[in-house]
């Protein structure tokens, strides 16, 4: 390589992902070829663990993900959980109250193997963005509806999230770090899926770049040697700390000013051109 770079740290949705949500063979091409040089190649997604496999697994990847924005770090091959960063149990419960009390609908996100309890919402919770009908059928076996009150399980929650108003989200994620005194973060960005907006909660500690980090510091990789691409606001943190950073075409203003370059052009096809150019690949 005429690069110094290590390792990639790629987002998926919005980034390398098509919009219909699938990998294009030249991007997962890509990606094998990169690792084959020795790159240490590292998926950093918002997606859970299966449903961020699927894809990591099409381009030959191995070794760990980051997943859960940051709330959990798997081995691909296996699935097995290498590291978590799961939200403190006295913070589930605050949050569900808050979010109840303001009319939102909490989901909660768990590392539960694959199946029932992976997304947890209660029956009757308000939609009024359609997401909770569009997730039951998107994660179809993966979700449990459950007669309120809403509770944690046994499992360990990573993430809770709600959708609605991006104005109210906002400032909900403002009153809830200020209730829980630097035990939660929180952040607002626009729904892929389907329109409107998500707030999602997770342990202070949990963000992309604090997972793309422990997968470093295995290979005994210096934040400078790392390039990092992503497109929304969960990046933020990813980008501000990489080495080299990329914005994708049509990020959010809050990656574009994180980020070293912003790209333009075909999407995943322009991320793919700047990563071949950044790495020396032709």
């Amino acid at each position: 390589m005429s690069a110094p770079y290590r390792m990639l740290a790629f987002d998926l949705d919005g980034t390398l992902l098509e919009a219909d949500g699938t990998l294009a063979a030249e991007s997962a091409a890509f990606l094998r070829e990169l690792a084959a040089s020795g790159v240490v190649v590292t998926a950093a997604t918002g997606r859970r663990l299966q449903s961020a496999l699927p894809h990591l697994r099409k381009a030959g990847l191995a070794g760990p993900c980051v997943v859960h924005n940051g709330g959990q770090i798997a081995d691909i091959a296996s699935g097995a959980t290498l590291a978590l960063q799961p939200l403190p149990a006295p913070s589930v419960a605050a949050l569900i109250e808050r979010l109840e009390l303001h009319g939102f609908a909490p989901l909660l996100f768990s590392d539960a193997p694959r199946g029932p309890r992976e997304i947890v919402w209660a029956a009757g919770a308000p939609d009024p963005t359609g997401y909770l009908a569009w997730y039951a059928r998107y994660a179809a076996g993966h979700c449990d509806v459950v007669a309120p009150p809403l509770r944690p399980g046994a499992e360990t929650v990573l993430r809770v999230v709600t959708h609605g108003d991006p104005t109210a989200l906002a400032q909900l994620v403002r009153t809830v770090e200020t209730e829980q005194r630097g035990a939660v973060r929180g952040f607002v960005q626009e729904e892929l899926a389907v329109d409107g907006y998500r707030a999602e909660f997770l342990a202070r500690a949990a963000d992309k770049w604090s997972g793309v980090q422990w997968v470093a510091k295995q290979a005994a990789i210096e934040p400078e040697q790392i390039v990092a691409v992503g497109d929304d606001n969960n990046d933020v943190e990813l980008l501000s700390g990489a080495g080299c950073s990329l914005a994708a075409p049509d990020s959010s203003a809050a990656a574009v000013a994180a980020a070293d370059e912003a790209l333009h052009g075909d999407g995943p096809r322009a991320v793919v051109a700047a990563l071949r150019r950044l790495f020396g690949l032709r």
